[in-house]
């Protein structure tokens, strides 16, 4: 426990001072490499899994995302959609590669993996970059909402772990991941509620000139709470399938990088979805 504390306010701590010198650009070099990484152990798992991902191809595709984010961030019509639409185009790029090798197995063992990885991973997280840029009364109130999402989604971890250490008795889904209890469950989407509803009418209501109320924060932080729990649980089917733990062990109490980016993935698109009808 205490190790994953260390680590825990460690990389709190970098993505602090990333944010603070940095800014947007900060915070975007910040998830692109919480991206690269993640991409990289999944391809790992994959390949344990008889999979054979394109890699290279998936790390450039990561770097132009992100890259093309900030590129355009200065273009208030196009920066907010331009991951999406890099996204598009790198889907356009890798179903034409299919030419290269139509009738073997290369579209079921290196295709498909890859694209779901593309989706999975950058599509999603690049949406935590996007709002950074977005144009506010505050240059950080945008960055701020991002972490509203990356914290509540954390939170439900953290919470979960907690709880289900104390509490926890009846198990989740037994057959996915054994560790995982309803107590704990309960305990994190009461974390990742409160942590929410903190940051967003204690942070963003001093950013912003239109406030949000107390009962639209609770929801934020109780379906961030809900889908992170199901990201979660995605990511350990394919921990599952693979036969392994967890995903990597760069980091320590936690494990790797995708066990660290878990929970977030399917949050992100959600999250700023709930704030853009919420804010923007």
């Amino acid at each position: 426990m205490l190790t994953r504390t260390v680590s825990t306010l460690l990389l709190w701590a970098i993505t602090i001072a990333a944010v603070i010198y940095g800014k947007a650009y900060g915070w975007a070099a910040i998830v692109g490499l919480l991206s690269a990484g993640a991409i990289f152990e999944t391809c790992s798992i994959l390949r344990k899994m008889g999979c054979a991902p394109m890699s290279k191809s998936l790390q450039i595709s990561n770097i132009l995302i992100f890259g093309g984010i900030c590129a355009m961030s200065h273009y208030a019509q196009v920066y907010i959609w331009s991951g999406a639409i890099i996204t598009a185009i790198l889907l356009a790029a890798y179903s034409l590669s299919i030419l290269k090798n139509p009738f073997n197995s290369f579209f079921c063992d290196s295709l498909m993996p890859s694209v779901l990885v593309l989706m999975a991973i950058p599509f999603n997280l690049q949406w935590l970059v996007a709002i950074g840029f977005v144009p506010m009364e505050n240059e950080y109130a945008g960055i701020i909402m991002a972490i509203a999402i990356l914290a509540s989604a954390k939170c439900s971890d953290v919470g979960a772990y907690l709880a289900g250490k104390a509490f926890g008795r009846h198990k989740l889904a037994p057959n996915i991941s054994p560790k995982k209890t309803v107590e704990g469950a309960i305990g994190g989407l009461a974390l990742a509620t409160a942590i929410g509803t903190t940051i967003l009418c204690g942070f963003s209501n001093n950013m912003l000139k239109a406030e949000i109320s107390p009962a639209c924060a609770l929801a934020f932080g109780l379906l961030i709470g809900t889908i992170a729990v199901c990201s979660d649980l995605a990511e350990s089917v394919l921990k599952r399938r693979a036969g392994v733990k967890d995903s990597g062990a760069l980091i320590p109490g936690i494990g790797g990088i995708l066990d660290l980016a878990d929970s977030i993935l399917l949050s992100a698109p959600v999250g700023i979805f709930l704030l853009y009808a919420m804010f923007l």
